[in-house]
């Protein structure tokens, strides 16, 4: 019987770990939850959902390209493998995944123009980090990124990437330069260089998108064809201006008066891991880093050729690699989860969202990108906005995208002025200008940071922006902690028509860092209201403590003792009693229980002159809830005051 009653345990157990086993499997790979409930209908939603984003993202992921320095056909790797990963371990339908606007911008700040082995490993470790942020839970960390913080980083960033462009847009020639500044200061040297044709280009591809971007706008009869044309023209007018834009160049016979993409390979990219040892940069224009005191050149895409020779003089170590890319991966990995977690709450519908799951589907997504050329990508905004207002049902409606990577070797005759007019068309709409009023009238604290974050994201780069506005958040926090405020009452008993002071703190804990700040408050209001000699502290909003409160209250407890005054302590909760007691205030008396104001009645009714003879007076801890309930004790305790010997600590309620 023992051997068959172990044999059951054992089987249990086994039965115990397989249901646990295939939890955590379904749960890693949500594929196996939906795939069983796919239908035809789904595919049908998906495959219109597909083909519309991909009309997005097809110029966007080129476009993107250019911000990073990079030729098109990287965007193009970027969007396959966000998708290909998505579809397995994404969990949100609508959330699409590709390089943004905001990721190359960081990574173009990190390694310059026209540096792939740099950008690809930056997406690499980047993914490492998500990584590691899934498997340690430490997906809170983003929380310390507020709105503020995100709405004055996105605006500089936005501003940054319109920078950028607009040599493109209007065709001037000349290196980029690097920075927002570096972008403007270049603009104004190289103007006169500027081309007509590409000017041209680029304002009515500008208008045209913006033109286009309002037909959804457009309010028609009831005639749902005339309304699902105007929204679907809406919603491609990206792809609408790359084409025709297109079209014009091709057409133009001889030599075409526009700066065009070129040669864009198609095809998908080769697998293997990114080189760990990035290659030394060998140019000829005349902007320099230093590195452990070597000096590389870093500058213009258009004068950069990069050393593949053999020999370790043509390569950097792995050291010097990591110093050069610095802590560029992990603000990467932040801002990027950041977004997927962002977007997966707008189109959760409510639902809870699981974001160590994001985590581990960005950081699988962003590790095998980088053994396929990827630049670092993140989710977007915009498409999965596209995605969702186009029907999507499942993380496969992404999947038709990968049909239209073999359209590259069209790409060849798209302008650059139309691909700039593209991006700076997106960016825009990230400029949340309209939130800065209502932001300032809310909390001008969140305001400040939003603004500061703003200039420095511009001025000092964008891993700079977000890390000094997480800072000033959290100093904000911690100041508030630091300073609570305590408002002062005079009320009146009306049992003996004396005056009291009643001192009512905000609703925070007491704590080692806002103690000197509350202490010094009571003893300038106790000095302000002079003819108060009894002093009330409300305890209602002080739920926790530490040690360094509780002995400051002993003490204050001690030193207005001295100086002729009683310190009453209101809605004192029995912990409070406690941690009092063990500090060194012995003998608090407290009232708690169901029948509060009854017994404190009872307990102060038996209290009288004779009775308080002899009594050295320390404090009294009362729980009560209502101003009516305290008065009785006000009332005892202003009889007290001024008696040479009182002690109420030593009276013992019967």
């Amino acid at each position: 019987m023992k051997d068959t009653s172990e044999f059951g345990k054992d089987e249990s157990m086994k039965t115990s770990w397989r249901k646990k086993a295939h939890k955590l499997v379904k749960r890693r790979l949500p594929i196996i939850g939906w795939i069983r409930r796919y239908t035809k209908k789904d595919l049908i939603s998906d495959a219109i959902a597909g083909i519309t984003v991909g009309l997005t993202v097809v110029p966007q992921s080129m476009a993107y390209a250019a911000i990073v320095g990079l030729s098109p056909e990287y965007g193009l790797y970027s969007s396959y493998v966000g998708v290909l990963t998505y579809i397995l371990l994404g969990t949100c339908a609508q959330a699409t995944i590709g390089p943004t606007a905001v990721m190359e911008l960081l990574t173009f700040q990190i390694c310059g123009p026209n540096y792939p082995a740099c950008v690809i490993l930056t997406g690499f470790y980047s993914g490492v980090f998500e990584l590691l942020l899934a498997m340690l839970r430490l997906g809170w960390i983003v929380s310390f990124i507020s709105e503020p913080v995100t709405v004055g980083f996105t605006a500089g960033a936005a501003m940054t990437i319109l920078s950028s462009q607009i040599k493109n847009f209007f065709g001037i020639k000349g290196s980029k330069g690097n920075g927002f500044l570096g972008y403007w200061k270049k603009v104004f040297s190289d103007y006169p260089t500027i081309s007509m044709a590409d000017s041209v280009m680029g304002i009515c591809a500008f208008v045209t998108l913006i033109l286009l971007k309002k037909l959804k706008d457009i309010k028609p009869s009831e005639n749902k064809f005339i309304k699902t044309t105007l929204w679907l023209t809406s919603l491609s007018r990206n792809v609408i201006v790359i084409v025709v834009t297109s079209i014009i160049a091709w057409a133009w016979s001889g030599h075409t008066p526009f700066q065009l993409v070129g040669n864009v390979q198609g095809g998908f990219p080769s697998v293997a891991l990114p080189q760990f040892r990035l290659p030394v940069k060998r140019v000829e224009d005349t902007y320099y880093y230093n590195l452990n005191n070597q000096t590389y050149n870093e500058t213009s895409m258009l004068n950069m050729t990069i050393s593949t020779e053999g020999g370790d003089d043509t390569y950097l170590s792995f050291m010097e690699s990591c110093q050069l890319l610095k802590t560029g991966p992990l603000v990467i990995a932040l801002i990027s989860i950041l977004q997927n977690v962002a977007i997966s709450k707008a189109f959760g519908a409510g639902g809870k969202v699981d974001a160590t799951q994001e985590m581990i589907a960005l950081g699988v997504s962003s590790v095998l990108g980088g053994c396929c050329s990827a630049m670092p990508i993140s989710a977007s905004f915009s498409r999965s906005a596209v995605n969702d207002a186009s029907g999507v049902r499942t993380q496969m409606g992404i999947l038709v995208i990968l049909s239209l990577g073999f359209l590259t070797p069209s790409f060849y005759y798209i302008p650059k002025a139309s691909l700039s007019a593209v991006i700076i068309a997106a960016v825009m709409v990230m400029i949340e200008y309209e939130s800065i009023i209502p932001m300032w009238r809310i909390s001008k604290m969140d305001a400040i940071a939003c603004l500061i974050t703003f200039a420095c994201s511009l001025f000092l780069g964008m891993e700079y922006g977000i890390v000094i506005g997480v800072c000033i958040s959290v100093g904000g926090i911690l100041l508030k902690s630091l300073k609570p405020e305590l408002t002062p009452e005079i009320r009146t008993d009306s049992r003996t028509g004396i005056n009291y002071l009643v001192i009512t703190p905000s609703k925070s804990g007491i704590h080692f860092p806002s103690i000197d700040h509350v202490s010094s408050t009571i003893q300038k209001l106790c000095l302000k209201h002079k003819s108060c000699r009894v002093i009330v502290l409300n305890f209602c909003h002080w739920s926790s403590y530490d040690y360094s409160g509780a002995s400051t209250f002993v003490s204050l407890v001690k030193g207005m003792k001295k100086n002729g005054r009683m310190l009453l302590f209101m809605n004192c909760s029995p912990e409070w009693v406690k941690v009092l007691g063990l500090a060194g205030l012995q003998n608090v008396p407290a009232i708690s229980g169901d029948k509060e104001e009854a017994d404190l009645s009872a307990h102060l009714s038996r209290l009288d002159k004779e009775e308080l003879q002899g009594i050295d007076s320390q404090a009294i801890g009362v729980s009560n809830r209502t101003d009516k309930s305290v008065e009785g004790v006000i009332a005892g305790v202003i009889y007290t005051v001024g008696q040479p010997t009182v002690d109420l600590c030593r009276y013992r309620s019967k």
